[in-house]
């Protein structure tokens, strides 16, 4: 069987993130670091995303993004079978320089696809501000990684539950907005399993029609939330346990589940774990490498030619 394809994987570089006095703490980043874990975990091709750019605003976003970006092609160059990567995109909040570093990133970086945070200020990612975005990102047919929000609570761990919820929320309004059906070419990847969705997405379904009857035009019925959740690809960042794979295998299509690790920022003994556990559950053969590679590799062309 061929290697796992980590989508949901980040990359730190040290000259970058140690010239940031602000934010959480990271972990120590370089290429052999993220080899050297892909071996342990049996993935041979990783799909780089830098997990941080909510710490930045402004013109320090935007240089920072237009930094890592570089700094990840260069990688990806040096070894293309073994990394690819995500583009980290100036806040939505600040479209003209959001689009610019898509355009750049796709025209003259090649990049595998963007990643873009749950929410902006107060807007979940379904908000008609971002229309503009999303037609970029539609004409492109590209693959958008939405792996977080941006909130913090002081006693629990925000990768506990806050980015889990953070990712529910923006998906339900995407979903109610119709951003999945108005931008139909973009392929987009809830990490960790798409948060609560799973579990929440037959309560949404059937509670947003009715709460939402009086309103003027009336919600999407029913059969249109549930198809639209459908829409979505998954990864399995910290979440591939038998709690949430017996859940996603029985009401998700099989070939929009996609491996993930979230390392290093995860503790890599939780994403080794994870990783075993995986390794672990039981499924035919045909579903296994679905998730471990096929689906990836039809998602990103340049994978498919390798």
């Amino acid at each position: 069987m061929e290697g796992k394809i980590d989508v949901h994987h980040h990359y730190l570089p040290e000259e970058i993130v140690a010239s940031q006095r602000k934010g959480p703490p990271v972990p120590r980043w370089s290429p052999p670091v993220s080899s050297e874990y892909m071996d342990t975990v049996g993935a041979r091709t990783a799909i780089l995303s830098f997990p941080i750019t909510f710490v930045f605003d402004g013109e320090e976003g935007r240089a920072v993004a237009r930094q890592v970006n570089e700094y990840a092609a260069q990688v990806r160059d040096q070894d293309p079978k073994r990394f690819g990567f995500f583009a980290a995109i100036p806040s939505l909040l600040d479209p003209e320089n959001a689009l610019l570093e898509i355009r750049h990133a796709f025209d003259h970086l090649q990049a595998d696809g963007v990643m873009l945070l749950a929410r902006y200020g107060d807007a979940y990612l379904g908000h008609p501000s971002f229309t503009r975005i999303w037609e970029e990102l539609n004409r492109r047919c590209a693959v958008v990684l939405l792996p977080r929000g941006a909130r913090f609570n002081q006693y629990v761990d925000p990768t506990v539950a806050e980015f889990p919820q953070e990712t529910t929320n923006t998906a339900l309004d995407m979903i109610m907005n119709n951003t999945l059906r108005d931008f139909p070419s973009c392929k987009v990847i809830l990490s960790h399993a798409g948060g609560t969705l799973p579990y929440l997405i037959r309560r949404a379904s059937a509670l947003i029609p009715t709460f939402a009857a009086h309103l003027n035009p009336p919600p999407k019925p029913a059969h249109e939330i549930l198809e639209d959740f459908r829409a979505f690809y998954f990864d399995l960042a910290l979440s591939s346990s038998a709690y949430t794979l017996d859940l996603l295998l029985q009401h998700v299509p099989h070939n929009h589940i996609l491996y993930g690790s979230d390392f290093p920022f995860a503790p890599t003994l939780a994403t080794a774990a994870f990783a075993r556990e995986l390794d672990e559950y039981p499924m035919d053969e045909e579903t296994r490498e679905m998730i471990y590679w096929k689906n990836a590799r039809a998602l990103f062309p340049r994978l498919q030619k390798q």
